[in-house]
């Protein structure tokens, strides 16, 4: 049994965490820390990129990218110099599945920035010269990430693994869909899909729950749009069958990037905390677990190498990375290959389970001290429709999984014939 060293209380729980849903399909999450001057506004809501259309994939992320640039009220410069005076900060961004956003501010500009934010949302103007700006920049950033060795392998990572699914298509699009995108498109995506419905937002920080419930429900809590779409279902992705094998060839590189991957379990579903447990000791724990140890550190084939176990509501993936020197990414792949053969094949030691089992619990309060960790924690509860006890429960989640409970979900989604390498770098010999 793990020793727990702290009470449950001092994690975020139903007591003192307050949940409001509004009218137009929004949800509020709050918790105060009075210790804190600052209050943290964390939230996102649709769109994604996970639904654009071919022709204009990148139009989410350059949308999110363009709200700031100026709106009805204020241009650019206006609107940068509204958010400094405050001495607050806004930062928006887009993923697959949704728009998300980052404010913080002080207690007593709260509802200021909160008006700010419905503003940027409801009223951008998408001004021709931020536009051209913004769109040189993204091409400038895909030309530079063509060239990046980690970017070009997780790229052709996803392809092999995702096929026909939207996953399979960067977040950032394309060079030539992003050269078709005009002005007139981002207004009419912005209409047709950026809306309350679907909107999720945590507010933490210094400010009590009916001071931040108040002001969320006199802005965005109030925006309504008509002419919101619902995103389309995700549709199901195409099981693996046997070892797809990928590498982009881009030369004069000292390193090859390298990642060995399957499907992960659900995040919602009952497998994925005795993955979690597993993939700490498989590749994360200490010098990067299992895989870290073996690869780098005994055998000196890699600059990195770990384990990451991927989280979200659609497929998500269960990868082993690492960057290694050209003339050992063959000696990589086996050995890493060898791991993942014991991992799926033995007990992990009750040591391993202890050790990462105390450090999972551990590190649960440290990554709550902070408001950007509380609001994130208090944003998953949402997205993953988990109650209000949920992080309260964890410790004792983690002391009931068994070495059992890993080998069965290792051997469940680990399968040694069934996997995606997927490798860019020098050209292979």
């Amino acid at each position: 049994m793990t020793e727990q060293l702290f009470s449950n209380d001092a994690l975020p729980g139903p007591d003192d965490i307050t949940r409001q849903s509004f009218d137009n399909g929004s949800v509020l999450l709050t918790r105060p820390n009075m210790s804190s001057p600052a209050v943290l506004i964390r939230g996102y809501l649709p769109p994604g990129s996970a639904f654009e259309d071919p022709e204009k994939y990148g139009i989410a992320n350059f949308m999110a990218s363009m709200l700031t640039a100026g709106t009805r009220k204020h241009a650019f410069r206006e609107l940068h110099d509204e958010i400094e005076t405050m001495g607050a900060s806004l930062s928006i961004s887009s993923g697959g599945l949704a728009t998300s956003f980052s404010a913080q501010c002080l207690r007593e500009d709260l509802p200021r920035l909160l008006a700010l934010i419905r503003e940027v949302f409801t009223e951008p103007t998408f001004p021709a010269r931020q536009f051209q700006r913004i769109k040189t920049q993204l091409l400038t950033f895909l030309s530079i990430q063509a060239q990046d060795t980690a970017a070009m392998a997780d790229q052709a990572f996803d392809r092999a693994i995702y096929r026909a699914h939207p996953y399979a298509i960067p977040e950032l699009g394309f060079p030539h869909t992003l050269q078709m995108i005009i002005r007139e498109d981002l207004k009419d995506f912005h209409q047709r899909f950026l809306g309350p419905k679907g909107m999720v937002v945590a507010i933490c920080g210094g400010v009590q729950p009916e001071e931040a419930l108040g002001a969320f429900e006199r802005s965005l809590g109030a925006w309504i749009n008509p002419a919101q779409q619902p995103q389309p279902e995700l549709p199901p992705v195409e099981a693996l069958q046997g070892i797809i094998r990928e590498h982009v060839t881009l030369e004069e590189k000292s390193q090859t990037d390298l990642v060995i991957g399957t499907f992960a379990p659900k995040t919602t579903g009952p497998d994925y905390l005795p993955a979690q447990v597993g993939n700490e000791i498989l590749g994360q724990f200490g010098m990067m677990g299992r895989i870290g140890e073996s690869v780098r550190e005994k055998a000196g084939l890699a600059y990195y190498a770990q384990s990451e176990l991927g989280g979200g509501l659609g497929p998500t993936t269960w990868q082993v990375v690492a960057g290694v020197n050209p003339k050992n990414l063959n000696k990589a792949i086996a050995l890493i290959r060898e791991e993942l053969a014991r991992f799926t094949s033995e007990l992990v030691s009750e040591e391993e389970l202890s050790e990462v089992r105390s450090a999972l619990v551990g590190r649960l309060p440290l990554s709550l001290e902070s408001n950007a960790g509380t609001a994130s924690a208090l944003l998953n509860l949402e997205r993953y429709q988990r109650g209000l006890d949920y992080i309260r429960q964890l410790p004792s989640k983690f002391a009931e999984i068994t070495r059992e409970d890993i080998l069965r979900t290792a051997q469940t989604y680990w399968q040694p014939d069934t996997l995606v390498i997927a490798s860019a770098g020098e050209a292979l010999s």
